[in-house]
C-alpha cells in the first residue's frame, strides 16, 4: 500500500537549515539533459527525457518521458565544443519549438547549423 507524507517544510537534522516544500516543486528543473551531438548522438545523463533524436545538421529534440502542463515554460541551453573549434566561442544555442512533449534545439556557427560535441538543456516549469 502506497502512503502520503504531508508536510509544509522540510528540515535538516539539526533545525539549522528549512525550505517550504513549495519551493523545492516549483524552482526545481522538471527536465534536463546532457547530450552527445556528434555522430551517432547519445543522451550523456538526463531526468525526464525520454529519448533524443536527431533531426539533421545541429538539430535535436528530447522527448520528455513526463509531458509539461502547457508550452509556457522556461528552457535554457548552451553548448561545448571538446575538438575541431576549441576556442571559438561564436557557438549560439537555439530553441527552435517547444511543446508539452518536446523541445527541439540547435546550435549554429556562422550563419549554419553545427552539430556540437556537448549540448546542455534545462527545462523549468509545470509538469502535467
Amino acid at each position: 500500500m502506497a502512503s502520503i507524507l504531508r508536510v509544509n517544510t522540510l528540515t535538516d537534522a539539526s533545525s539549522g537549515n528549512s525550505i517550504a516544500t513549495s519551493v523545492l516543486f516549483n524552482g526545481s528543473a522538471k527536465a534536463w539533459g546532457n547530450l552527445d551531438g556528434t555522430g551517432t548522438i547519445a543522451i550523456r545523463d538526463s531526468y525526464n527525457i525520454a529519448s533524443a533524436t536527431d533531426e539533421g545538421t545541429g538539430i535535436y529534440d528530447f522527448n520528455y518521458t513526463s509531458n509539461m502542463t502547457n508550452d509556457d515554460y522556461s528552457a535554457n541551453e548552451s553548448v561545448s565544443e571538446t575538438s575541431g573549434f576549441e576556442g571559438n566561442l561564436n557557438r549560439y544555442p537555439a530553441i527552435d519549438g517547444v511543446s508539452t512533449s518536446d523541445i527541439r534545439f540547435g546550435a549554429t556557427y556562422s550563419g549554419s547549423n553545427q552539430d556540437v560535441d556537448e549540448l546542455y538543456v534545462t527545462i523549468h516549469g509545470d509538469l502535467a
